[in-house]
């Protein structure tokens, strides 16, 4: 994977080549990148959040043994911990 961002002292800087000025925004390949980490974010948040809620309406039909349940159980705990891994570098 390409990196566009480079560590300069308590900040990130992008190479002038990874982003195009346009009128009122920018674009290019590093801003590409940004969305796609913030759509993988907001999918994984969003993702959680139904399985939460999933996971409440089965507990609440005292489903706890079944295999759904515990499908999203797995998935509680993968999203959980991807979560973590973002929020350990200051993504929340």
């Amino acid at each position: 994977m390409k990196r566009f961002t480079e560590r300069q002292k308590d900040t990130y800087a992008v190479a002038e080549e990874s982003i195009i000025h346009e009128e009122n925004s920018y674009t290019g390949e590093a801003v590409n990148r940004l969305a796609q980490f913030e759509n993988i974010f907001e999918n994984l948040v969003k993702s959680q959040e139904l399985t939460l809620s999933e996971l409440e309406k089965l507990r609440a039909a005292d489903k706890t043994k079944t295999v759904h349940f515990r499908e999203l159980l797995t998935k509680k705990l993968t999203n959980s911990q991807m979560l973590l891994l973002f929020k350990s570098g200051g993504i929340e």
